[in-house]
């Protein structure tokens, strides 16, 4: 469960050197069951989450799969997404298992991993072969009944119903439990991963809370007043003039040349900025990029970097006094690429046509909450909202795996594009 947990600190602040032992799930089925009695008010106080909405025949389909083993691969969407997992667990009746950022466990002096670990969640450090985490999922998928909820994208990406690219390390890891019951003599492995698709939806007006956030804005970034249609249409044409204004700001500072101001798509003015900070923050840190990778794939090889740099090895022995300096100069260096980097996974997603294809208040909302953490540090747009989780068919990768045993990539690949169509499928199904 990578995480209610940012991808990055979004203060800026450099991550103190951690402790990144694998700490194990302690699952305590007490603990569990009292959580679930307090999630629902846990929920309207800190994620403003009224409901979870799951279809009867979704969650039925679910709950059908009790006793299989389960891969639960749900969409992330917001940090309010675990929460929702622990919901799902909750109304199924069914237990899960979860993986977590290593960084979220020391939260409150470690009393955060503490209560995790409780739920049955279990550490990875992200970028790094963390081998202690590979050996539990493996172990806890290969179990009888085991059922591991992993996020596949690995990131927030902060859009209510689209996707980033799904990372195929976590569909080998079902096929690498699959080889160990194989060693252990079952002669037809079976993993079912199951599709989670996970979508909000506002449940009061809020066209006044948008029109005050884009006033803040508009005056943050000092335009003029200026008269426009009222309702959607109007919403949208001031929310594109505040991005078009920060695009240009941040043009300015970074020294980007721009062939075009015109009205044209801005996709390409927003792709190439975000190509220069991660070239910018590459070449600092020494990381080259493969000539095909996306910008995603850049994004989370210069984070794995940057986490290398500043947190402690995962499997390391003690250090000497002259390492732990010679190591804390080098996370002091690379200190001033975070902001970078954090305003890079801010709008790693994003394409001019997200709010002009469905301008629904939810992808308005994505983007003004993208506005305000960009220009004040934080987001402000708050409202009530209700969850809707639909529940995919299952892929079962039994019938992968006689292609797996001949086309190891070839086969993952062809599966991770399979889960990823699912689940969009089930976020187009949830509008």
């Amino acid at each position: 469960m990578s995480g209610s947990f940012t991808l990055i600190d979004r203060s800026n602040k450099l991550p103190a050197l951690l402790h990144t032992d694998f700490l194990p799930p302690k699952r305590n089925l007490d603990v569990v069951r009292r959580w679930n009695r307090i999630l629902p008010s846990f929920m309207r106080r800190y994620c403003g989450i009224e409901s979870i909405d799951v279809p009867p025949d979704d969650l039925a389909r679910l709950r059908a799969l009790d006793g299989r083993r389960m891969l639960i691969t749900p969409n992330h969407p917001t940090p309010d997404d675990p929460i929702m997992m622990f919901g799902l667990s909750r109304l199924a009746d069914m237990p899960f298992h979860y993986l977590a950022a290593r960084e979220i466990f020391d939260d409150v002096k470690g009393l955060k991993g503490r209560a995790l670990q409780s739920l049955g969640a279990y550490s990875v450090v992200r970028g790094t072969p963390d081998r202690g985490s590979f050996r539990a999922t493996r172990e806890l998928l290969a179990a009888d009944g085991g059922r591991v909820v992993i996020f596949p994208e690995g990131e927030i990406y902060s859009q209510n119903d689209t996707l980033l690219p799904f990372q195929a390390g976590v569909m080998q890891l079902a096929f690498w439990a699959m080889d160990d019951l194989r060693k252990q003599g079952l002669e037809t492995p079976s993993v079912l991963v199951v599709p989670v698709g996970i979508r909000y939806r506002y449940t009061q007006d809020m066209g006044a809370a948008i029109d005050r956030a884009l006033a803040e804005l508009e005056e943050s970034l000092a335009l003029g007043p200026v008269v426009f249609d009222t309702g959607a249409v109007g919403r949208y044409e001031r929310l594109r003039r505040v991005g078009v204004a920060m695009v240009e700001t941040l043009e300015l500072e970074y020294g980007l040349k721009v062939v075009s101001k015109d009205g044209a798509d801005l996709s390409v003015r927003m792709n190439a900025l975000k190509s220069v900070l991660l070239d910018r923050a590459g070449a600092l840190m020494g990381v080259a990029f493969d000539a095909n990778s996306t910008l995603p794939e850049r994004l989370r090889d210069l984070v794995n970097a940057f986490y290398a740099v500043t947190r402690d090895e995962p499997h390391g022995g003690a250090w000497s006094p002259y390492r732990e300096r010679l190591h804390r100069e080098q996370a002091t260096r690379v200190e001033p690429i975070l902001a970078d980097l954090n305003r890079v996974s801010n709008w790693i997603a994003v394409q001019d046509n997200y709010v002009r294809a469905n301008p629904t208040p939810e992808r308005m909302g994505d983007n003004i909450r993208r506005l305000q953490i960009e220009v004040f540090g934080e987001f402000r747009l708050t409202g009530p909202r209700r969850a809707i989780i639909r529940v995919g068919e299952p892929i079962d990768l039994g019938t992968h795996y006689g292609a797996y045993k001949v086309d190891k990539r070839a086969t993952v690949n062809q599966c991770v594009t399979l889960l990823e169509g699912t689940v969009q499928g089930l976020l187009d199904g949830s509008a």
